[in-house]
């Protein structure tokens, strides 16, 4: 109890302290993409209740309909500034309000789109162990699990991930949590290193005379 009310509290300084960011991202999504800044979807949560999952809107208004089952980067979908945003994760940060009001962790198994969800349950069996816990904004799958596969790569890929999940499930503790965070804060830091050293590596155009 004490480290689940923790946890709520670092999401609502998380989001105190990254409001000048949300300021950015909400002016860039806005500025290339017409629609809302936020992508609300309705997840299952403990015991598989549902809750309604935020995140920044990195597609298309419209295109979530055909891409319930997950989305290649290089889909024409995909938002230019969403493009970065999904490569970075930071299009998971609104659900710090999720873990906020109660209804996430800070770690845990991410929630999925339901038609997502029961296709897997499908396919892999005891998948709905994913529920014994609340939902969460990353876990070991994040950090060492790279990119989504998806098409004929879906099941392959999310039964490597659900290996990740329970491992979580059958050893979870406040300790975890925190390697975890730790972890996906240095995921995210590499990530943005690299992005930075592309940018300054990349050949710049000639400006013709």
């Amino acid at each position: 109890m004490i480290w689940e009310l923790t946890q709520r509290a670092l999401a609502v300084i998380a989001l105190v302290v990254l409001s000048p960011l949300f300021v950015i991202l909400y002016v860039l999504v806005r500025a290339t993409s017409p629609g809302p800044f936020l992508f609300r979807q309705q997840r299952r949560g403990l015991d598989g209740e549902p809750i309604t999952v935020l995140k920044v809107r990195t597609l298309s208004v419209g295109s979530e309909r055909g891409t319930a089952l997950g989305v290649r980067q290089d889909n024409v979908a995909i938002t230019p500034i969403g493009r970065v945003l999904r490569e970075l994760k930071l299009d998971e940060l609104p659900q710090l309000i999720n873990v906020a009001r109660g209804e996430m962790a800070l770690v845990g198994p991410r929630p999925l789109p339901i038609a997502l969800e029961d296709e897997l349950s499908e396919k892999i069996p005891g998948f709905s162990a994913r529920h014994q816990v609340k939902p969460g904004l990353t876990n070991l799958a994040q950090v060492t699990v790279v990119d989504n596969g998806v098409g004929e790569d879906l099941i392959r890929d999310w039964r490597l991930r659900f290996e990740a999940e329970r491992h979580y499930l059958r050893h979870r503790s406040a300790g975890y949590d925190v390697i975890l965070i730790a972890l996906t804060l240095l995921f995210i830091a590499r990530r943005l290193l690299r992005a930075a050293l592309e940018r300054r590596t990349r050949p710049q155009p000639e400006l013709a005379l």
